[in-house]
């Protein structure tokens, strides 16, 4: 089901032209979850430069289906990373893949809180702070 998802995403987004603005790209994204039958949940964004981190702390439901997607307003960012960790710091997941859109889907077992991180891991600017952004939703 994640292979689906993410295929979606990357055949959605690998037929955008050049011009259109990171930020028209992830206002797509948010309609596209809400199309898929998702409830966005949380929003966030940190100005961050090359290595640069931030985080929330959420609770996930148990029975509860979620997906995090997090991407950059700045084309300049071309590998944005995500990961999702136990309040100790233990890691759950992450998608650390080198693209400029990283995506985690999962299902809780359990009631917990849980901490989301965005990176921008790299940029053709490494020393402006870019704009990266984060959606929770869930279904």
């Amino acid at each position: 089901m994640k292979k689906i998802i993410v295929l979606s995403f990357i055949i959605l987004f690998s037929n955008y032209s050049f011009s259109q603005s990171q930020s028209a790209r992830y206002k797509e994204l948010r309609g596209l979850l809400i199309s898929e039958g998702y409830s966005i949940s949380t929003e966030q964004y940190a100005d961050l430069k090359q290595g640069g981190t931030a985080g929330y702390t959420k609770t996930f439901y148990e029975g509860t289906s979620y997906v995090i997607v997090a991407i950059s307003d700045d084309s300049d960012v071309s590998d944005v990373d995500v990961y999702l960790r136990y309040t100790d710091g233990t890691e759950y997941s992450k998608d650390t893949d080198s693209e400029s859109l990283a995506i985690l889907k999962f299902n809780p077992t359990y009631t917990r809180e849980m901490r989301v991180v965005i990176k921008n891991y790299a940029s053709r600017t490494p020393n402006y702070a870019s704009r990266c952004r984060f959606i929770i939703a869930y279904k």
